[in-house]
């Protein structure tokens, strides 16, 4: 990870750019990420038991942002009888980055629910 990068991003974060809760932290591989093509910024991401979900500084504020979701580990374990096989770990990244480039999300919220996968 790049030092500077990882700096940056924090200022960002302390200067109150990034609309989320404190939950959302700087992705491991962050040089992965594309910046948001509306703000400008690298995403954070929040995983957790049903999902994981992506923020930036678009939105009016910490509960009421843009993101781009994926379904958690939990939920496909939970939904193929305890197993990880076939579990795609860099998804999100790829739902990011596919949005930032086309501005087409891959997995909607909705349809993330509907075929419960969230």
């Amino acid at each position: 990870m790049s030092i500077e990068l990882i700096r940056d991003i924090k200022i960002s974060i302390l200067e109150g750019k990034y609309k989320c809760i404190s939950a959302y932290k700087i992705p491991n591989d962050i040089e992965k990420w594309k910046n948001c093509s509306l703000c400008g910024l690298k995403p954070l991401t929040w995983t957790f038991n049903n999902g994981a979900s992506t923020a930036c500084g678009c939105g009016e504020s910490e509960y009421r942002h843009f993101s781009i979701n994926t379904e958690s580990i939990m939920s496909h374990v939970s939904r193929n009888n305890g197993s990880a096989l076939h579990y795609n770990s860099n998804k999100l990244l790829e739902n990011w980055n596919h949005w930032v480039e086309t501005n087409e999300e891959l997995e909607t919220h909705q349809s993330l629910i509907e075929n419960g996968y969230w």
